[in-house]
């Protein structure tokens, strides 16, 4: 399943801006160089495109307004948001690389193996971020990859228990660890998220296996016991726990319950989100610019724009992810859906993309159970 949209703005208030150049000048006074730099040559290319496998039509609507507003890009301007899943992302901007023919100029996925491979084969464009320097000692201190100047790391998200306490049996239902996931009240009510399609999924078990926190050799027949459903994309797995189809998922992203609720105010007392006290496994997103790409100045402002206060508000509070901003507070809007992240034990890895080398090994040993 994929979703495209396209986003153009009719503002009044913009098109005054472009007219008066004393307007313009006050309007720029809160960009750095970099984006004083690039918002006439990016004006002049006329559109984007960013490719990514979380960004709802909603966020994307509003990132495309502000991202035009912010650089005052004229109503023409188009922000194009073609959201896919992380393998289905990769694989097609692998595959215009392999081409040197491009529909995309922008990539923002979880897949530190596939940036580390195309920045050593020259496949993206040299970034000059001003904005990076506020995210990049968070983003090693967690444990994420990066590598700039040709790849930055801008937010992340980490997989959580959902639940829906309105479901028969789940009004008392808690979790705290990865031991109540198993329990064998939860049969017929749990899903196992297929690792062999997502890498995120995928990261999450060997960033979680090498850090001591769940051995997922003796975790996966336990919850294999529970007979889970099978499902790898959050949205149709939340709705299933909605639904009371499946009351309960062990991996979901508390921006999917934001969404929803934002949708279904009565769903707020019902859906349930927990932490395990085993540890979150973060999952940083990365980013890059592909070299050959259509519109490179407005690609790299793009990047610039995410990584600003402005552009984290706006995914922070659409998706309910974190900004590796130092110092960042979230939108109050979805502060409650939102981990005080002090207070939970944060997973990384040193080695991100060494662990693209063990996926079949843990794959395989997923399919034994669930296949």
């Amino acid at each position: 399943m994929k979703s495209y949209i396209k986003v153009t703005l009719a503002g009044a208030a913009s098109a005054v801006a472009m007219f008066s150049f004393g307007s313009v000048a006050l309007a720029n006074d809160h960009l750095n160089a970099t984006e004083k730099a690039l918002a006439p040559k990016a004006k002049a290319e006329g559109s984007v495109t960013i490719i990514h496998p979380l960004f709802s039509d909603r966020t994307a609507r509003r990132m495309g307004d502000a991202f035009k507003k912010r650089y005052n890009l004229g109503d023409d301007f188009e922000f194009n948001s073609l959201r896919k899943g992380t393998g289905a992302t990769v694989a097609q901007v692998k595959q215009e690389i392999k081409a040197g023919k491009f529909t995309v100029d922008v990539i923002t996925v979880h897949s530190p193996a596939f940036f580390e491979a195309g920045a050593k084969r020259g496949a993206f464009l040299e970034l000059d971020s001003l904005n990076w320097n506020d995210s990049k000692d968070v983003v090693k201190a967690a444990g994420q990859y990066s590598r700039y100047p040709h790849v930055v790391t801008p937010l992340a998200y980490t997989f959580q228990p959902v639940w829906n306490s309105s479901c028969p049996g789940m009004a008392n239902f808690n979790v705290t660890s990865y031991a109540d996931t198993t329990k064998a009240a939860l049969k017929g009510k749990t899903i196992s998220s297929d690792i062999t399609k997502s890498f995120t999924y995928t990261n999450s078990v060997i960033a979680l296996q090498r850090a001591g926190a769940v051995d997922f050799k003796a975790f996966w027949p336990a919850l294999a016991k529970t007979d889970p459903l099978v499902e790898f994309r959050t949205e149709p797995k939340m709705q299933m726990v909605i639904s009371c189809q499946r009351p309960f998922d062990m991996w979901n992203l508390s921006g999917r319950v934001y969404q929803n609720v934002l949708k279904s105010p009565g769903l707020k007392d019902k859906i349930k989100i927990g932490s395990y006290k085993e540890g979150q496994a973060m999952l940083g997103n990365q980013m890059a610019v592909l070299k050959g790409a259509k519109n490179p100045n407005a690609a790299k402002l793009f990047v610039e724009f995410l990584l600003s206060k402005e552009g984290a508000d706006i995914y922070v509070e659409g998706e309910a992810v974190y900004s590796f901003r130092a110092g960042y507070k979230p939108p109050a809007a979805v502060a409650d859906y939102l981990m005080d992240l002090s207070k939970q034990k944060l997973i990384g890895m040193d080695d991100w993309v060494g662990a693209a080398n063990e996926y079949k090994t843990y794959r395989e040993d997923w399919q034994k159970n669930f296949r």
